[in-house]
């Protein structure tokens, strides 16, 4: 994450959406990155000139205030305000191409919920090429700093960008990291039966043991359990308490804008903690 660029944080007017704004401001504060504020109105909501600057006003002394009462410090430069007219999801992803992130709040109780897919949240995170922070928007106040920062590694290049990306921000968070792997026999493929040596988990434990132990630093804490990676994940960062989960956007093979990584994108409409997705670079 690039210090100098800003923080992008699209905004609806909902208290939903204002829970990413507090989290927005605690990154923006220690990495010395300054906020802006993003609105998108619809073409029937500004049907004329006058109908738009009104909109521009309003939203803009409305993200002032939120700003003041979240304690967004401006010591990186005063926060912006940009309100566009237009498709939002769109919108946010152009405005991201000169940011450093995007936050933006979920609207379900764990994550995302089956009946928000499609959502504004949801294209986003599917189409940004820079880290999105998804803040849970049902759950209580969100505290990052020195919370345990849980990394999700496998051994792929995407892997490795989100694990460097991560410890960068648990750095800057003076957090602890933990990273967590799975690992699990892959189901057959076009065959009825299939045969697997006897040792090949024991085979498959003790290479996961032994690239975690290469990967973690000093002080780093390890999960290594089997089962999907979603599912070890998940529990994994219940079991540490995690502030924050980190992972990349697509895993081992898994390369295609707009689409997920399955454990990521099973682990976003799962979680009920901040998710930092990494993307891939293109």
């Amino acid at each position: 994450m690039t210090a100098s660029k800003p923080i992008l944080v699209p905004l609806d007017g909902s208290s939903t959406a204002e829970r990413a704004v507090p989290v927005a401001a605690t990154i923006g504060r220690i990495t010395g990155s300054p906020l802006t504020f993003f609105h998108a109105i619809s073409e029937s909501d500004a049907e004329n000139a006058e109908t738009f600057d009104r909109a521009r006003e309003m939203f803009d002394s409305y993200a002032h205030g939120l700003a003041k009462r979240c304690g967004v410090s401006e010591a990186a430069g005063p926060s912006v305000v940009e309100i566009r007219q237009g498709s939002a999801a769109k919108l946010v992803l152009a405005a991201s191409a000169n940011s450093a992130m995007i936050v933006i709040a979920s609207h379900g109780r764990s994550g995302f919920q089956a009946a928000v897919i499609g959502s504004v949240a949801d294209k986003v995170v599917r189409g940004a090429t820079v880290p999105v922070l998804v803040v849970p928007g049902a759950t209580e106040a969100v505290t990052l700093e020195g919370a345990p920062v849980l990394i999700a590694v496998d051994g792929s290049e995407a892997s490795a960008e989100a694990l460097r990306q991560g410890r960068d921000l648990a750095t800057a968070l003076k957090s602890p990291v933990t990273l967590v792997r799975a690992f699990n026999v892959p189901p057959p493929v076009g065959v009825e039966f299939a045969y697997y040596p006897m040792d090949l988990m024991e085979t498959m434990q003790q290479g996961a043991e032994d690239y975690l132990k290469q990967t973690a630093l000093p002080g780093e804490g390890t999960y290594l359990a089997q089962g999907q990676p979603w599912q070890v994940i998940i529990e994994a960062a219940e079991k540490n308490n995690a502030g924050l989960v980190v992972m990349a956007s697509t895993g081992k093979g898994l390369a295609s804008r707009l689409t997920l990584g399955s454990a990521t994108d099973r682990v976003l409409h799962a979680l009920h903690r901040p998710l930092l997705i990494v993307p891939i670079a293109d």
